[in-house]
């Protein structure tokens, strides 16, 4: 059983378990950047809720399934055809052989995620599937899936027809509500800075990635504010503040020191 990636769009990567417990080594989690959605795609086709998916960024895919087989899409919002006909996402999906999966362009939100009715065969490493691209390992041969990529998928079954109910469904706009909290370096900032943070709108420019998201404005740093530290622990959720102002939150393929106020 297998499917074929004929368009991979701007990023397609394997993602699933997150790696736990190797940050002291410097192994990042790594995993998906949107952990529920993938969970919630494996839940459709009745798989563990960490099992390998495809992470789709931005969307504009394409893939054939080999053979038959069934499958979920969830994440940003989406229109998917399957072989010409719109499909729902949030829903249990079935494939025949030769049917081609169209995923359009997202229209809010940024991954889109696609689970199947079976396991992904990808390379396991320290416990994970999921591929980590700054180092080159898990996933297909550590790297995003490219045109002509074929991935072979055992022990696929047929799972029970089920649908995400709405009250469930992340929502996806342009807007969205982060909780923060004081890091250890906050005593540090000015009162403007303090300030910016909890008050401040703030938009994604385009440096970003699975390692993180740089914010638009700038803090206005003083120079003692903006010099670097020693490295210290960081993790996904940390807020950096480099010298140049702009506040970079990381992702699930972040560092796991980092030399900046955070």
């Amino acid at each position: 059983m297998s499917l074929t990636v004929i368009n991979p769009g701007l990023q397609t990567t394997v993602q699933g378990r997150a790696r736990s417990g190797l940050r002291h080594f410097g192994v990042p989690a790594s995993g998906p950047a949107d952990a529920l959605s993938l969970s919630l795609a494996n839940k459709l086709v009745s798989a563990p809720a960490d099992q390998a998916g495809l992470e789709i960024t931005f969307g504009g895919a394409e893939f054939v399934f080999n053979q038959p087989m069934s499958f979920a899409i969830t994440g940003a919002a989406v229109e998917t055809k399957l072989s010409g006909q719109g499909v729902p996402s949030h829903k249990t999906l079935k494939a025949n052989a030769g049917d081609r999966l169209t995923i359009g362009p997202v229209r809010a939100g940024c991954r889109v995620y696609l689970s199947v009715s079976g396991q992904l065969q990808a390379d396991e490493f320290l416990g994970s599937r999921s591929t980590y691209l700054p180092g080159g390992f898990g996933g297909k041969d550590g790297r995003a899936l490219k045109a002509g990529d074929r991935l072979d998928v055992s022990e696929v079954y047929q799972p029970s027809e089920l649908e995400t109910p709405r009250e469930l469904r992340p929502y996806f706009n342009d807007n969205t509500v982060l909780q923060v909290c004081e890091g250890p370096d906050w005593s540090e900032l000015n009162a403007a800075c303090q300030t910016v943070v909890f008050e401040n709108g703030f938009q994604i420019s385009q440096r970003s990635s699975r390692m993180g998201v740089e914010l638009i404005p700038e803090f206005d740093f003083s120079p003692d504010e903006a010099r670097s530290k020693a490295s210290s622990p960081v993790f996904p959720g940390s807020i950096q503040l480099p010298p140049e102002g702009r506040p970079f939150v990381l992702l699930s393929d972040a560092q796991t020191t980092g030399g900046y106020p955070h």
